[in-house]
């Protein structure tokens, strides 16, 4: 084997250290950045951040904790303190409010002559994560040292708000009290809760039909009116241990001249040059050691500006582009339209990478309440998004003949038939999204 030395010219592309921070830079959330800057202003001299945003952010947030303690009835006012034009700051979870807050704003109004506001907030305290009461009542009577009666009625009361079914201390309770407001004229359904809900939720309606003393027939269509009501009724509330604060980072607002889109400058603190560094550096040897320090920190400062600025420029313009492309979701006038990031990246001439960077962790505050950037990227399939699919899928199984109910290969080909092309594995994992079961589960 011959050894030889040879020139070879190779042109490779690598990230600088600046670079891959300029990157994470844009990807970070409002929080982050703010411990970004800290971090930063901590290690350089140079850096004066203008804390009164974040420290405003903090006031707030103590107000909101001390409201969600102690004043339930006054509550939802705090979250807009400071008019509707500055709104920063937002409670987000599975829908913003708690069940425990939701309760709490009800039964403020109730508390006078029999009932104690004490009580209402024991029971309240004591549901468990679906809105079911799980502890005795006589329990917590004794508890409090009251009559079993007393908390009974409590109780009651407490069954009757909204959400309907919440207090209940069985799932057949749950549903009877929600037949009771809103079908009271389905007395067969009411007494099948009552009855024989495990026979029906089995779907063994022959023999539910005979204890009943009613046709099959009567029996499914009964149950098609108990299909309609929420076994859950803390389904759509926030978890009160996973509760995290949002801060906006764009509003979208919508006038008569136009949609437009803004940067929320509180969300993160402004980062500034302290101007004594400045005249330090004018005063002193332009060779000397203290000069050649102050430049190095103003090197980092000028950098991180100029991140700071690009992060800003680039959610704008992914925010504005969005906007343009979900008019009707903004304007109140319709849902989602089908959009993927290429579609972004396209009209705003960014690469799409780059577009994924700039939603994430972003938070986009509207008329309809406060979104995370990436929720407009409706999941779609062709020209249709993932819940007009899961719409179309709903019309499909229900139609279908319960004796013989259609496997979700067939599924997807009446699907097929309406415009929508989609796979099996894709009918599959829609189901158990919609919570539906499969052939054999839904099988009479």
């Amino acid at each position: 084997m011959e050894l030889e030395m040879r020139n070879d010219i190779q042109q490779k592309q690598a990230l600088s250290q600046k670079m891959i921070q300029s990157v994470r830079i844009l990807e970070m959330s409002a929080d982050e950045m703010e411990v970004f800057l800290n971090d930063m202003a901590e290690s350089n001299p140079l850096i004066d951040l203008e804390k009164e945003q974040a420290d405003g952010k903090e006031d707030i947030r103590g107000r909101l904790e001390w409201e969600r303690q102690n004043d339930y009835q006054n509550a939802p006012y705090y979250s807009s303190d400071g008019g509707q034009e500055n709104r920063e700051e937002y409670v987000q979870g599975n829908a913003g409010a708690t069940l425990e807050e939701y309760l709490m704003m009800q039964v403020i109004p109730l508390c006078r002559g029999k009932y104690r506001k004490e009580i209402f907030y024991y029971l309240i305290k004591s549901l468990n994560g679906w809105g079911y009461l799980d502890a005795e009542i006589g329990k917590l009577a004794e508890e409090l040292r009251i009559p079993a009666d007393v908390m009974e009625a409590h109780l009651v009361k407490l069954q009757s708000l909204e959400p309907a079914g919440v207090g209940a201390r069985d799932i057949g309770e749950c549903l009877r009290i929600q037949l009771m407001r809103n079908y009271p004229k389905e007395r067969l359904a009411i007494r099948i809760t009552e009855e024989c809900l495990e026979l029906v939720g089995k779907r063994k309606f022959q023999a539910a039909a005979k204890q009943l003393g009613e046709s099959a027939e009567a029996v499914k269509a009964a149950m098609g009116v108990i299909y309609r009501l929420n076994p859950k009724p803390a389904n759509g509330f926030a978890n009160q241990e996973h509760l995290q604060y949002v801060y906006p980072d764009v509003f979208v607002t919508v006038r008569p001249e136009g949609m437009e889109v803004t940067a929320n400058e509180t969300a993160v603190s402004q980062m500034n040059i302290n101007p004594y560094y400045l005249k330090l550096l004018e005063e002193s040897p332009a060779d000397g050691e203290t000069a050649r320090y102050i430049k190095k920190k103003l090197e980092q400062v000028k950098w991180a500006v100029k991140c700071v600025e690009q992060r800003k420029t680039t959610l704008l313009r992914t925010a504005e582009a969005i906007a343009e492309r979900q008019k009707a979701f903004f304007a109140d006038c319709g849902g989602l339209t089908p959009m993927r990031m290429e579609d972004i990246a396209k009209v705003t001439g960014l690469h799409i990478s780059t577009v994924s960077r700039a939603v994430k962790n972003k938070y986009v505050q509207c008329s309809r309440g406060i979104y995370p950037m990436g929720y407009f990227f409706a999941g779609t399939v062709g020209e249709h998004t993932a819940e007009e699919i899961k719409k179309q899928m709903r019309l499909v199984i229900e139609e279908e003949d319960k004796k013989k109910p259609k496997s979700d290969q067939k599924i997807a080909d009446a699907l097929e038939k309406n415009g929508i092309s989609i796979s099996r594995r894709t009918v599959a994992k829609y189901r158990s999204e919609m919570g539906i079961a499969g052939a054999g589960g839904r099988r009479e």
